[in-house]
């Protein structure tokens, strides 16, 4: 079990069970949020298949992080290609593996963890980057995935957050998406899932 003091907030999670509480309240993960209102991508697919790329998704993150965090490099194709944009587009990492709350009318209703908070000299202000290693992407999910990762960040950090991008990296492709800032978008999309699962106060 991990348990995080974010201001206000007590975050527990236990990683087994993909299980987030906020304050002894258990509340839903980012992917469950999203899951309920755009319906799940891959009900059809091999579990098998599944496990696999959860396995590669995860190498490539761990990749990463040692990196960031203990300068570790490896002999990857994806690593370099990671290496590749961040040189690319002088990407600098300020923040890594950050948990957020997700607040709907002052009531947490979900709590997820994104991958990075970056700055560069070619953008304006701090983004949030996560990193897909998804043989296509999904731009619908990815667009409300960011942007709830947005809406978190903010209010748990009061912080801005002025952009959003996807590092897509996979085998030896490698490439860095902009996504919409769409706070409508979110709001709409939270209004969608509370509809169905109404705040208990």
């Amino acid at each position: 079990m991990e348990i995080i003091q974010l201001k206000e907030y007590i975050v527990e999670f236990d990683p087994i069970q993909h299980q987030y509480r906020v304050n002894n309240q258990n509340v839903i993960s980012v992917t469950q949020l999203i899951d309920e209102v755009l319906g799940k991508p891959y009900k059809n697919v091999d579990p098998g298949i599944l496990q696999k790329a959860a396995e590669k998704g995860t190498a490539l993150h761990d990749m990463i992080e040692r990196y960031e965090t203990k300068g570790e490099k490896t002999a990857s194709s994806e690593f370099r290609g990671y290496m590749a944009l961040k040189g690319q587009h002088q990407i600098e990492v300020l923040e890594n593996e950050k948990i957020v709350v997700i607040e709907a009318y002052g009531v947490p209703i979900a709590a997820g963890r994104f991958d990075m908070v970056v700055k560069s000299p070619y953008m304006d202000g701090f983004g949030i980057v996560d990193v897909k290693r998804t043989l296509n992407l999904n731009e619908e999910r990815l667009k409300l995935q960011l942007n709830l990762y947005k809406r978190g960040y903010e209010q748990t950090y009061k912080k801005k957050i002025k952009y959003l991008k996807c590092m897509h990296i996979r085998n030896h492709y490698f490439n860095y998406v902009d996504v919409l800032v769409d706070p409508l978008y979110t709001e709409s999309m939270i209004e969608k899932y509370l509809i169905k699962h109404p705040i208990k106060y």
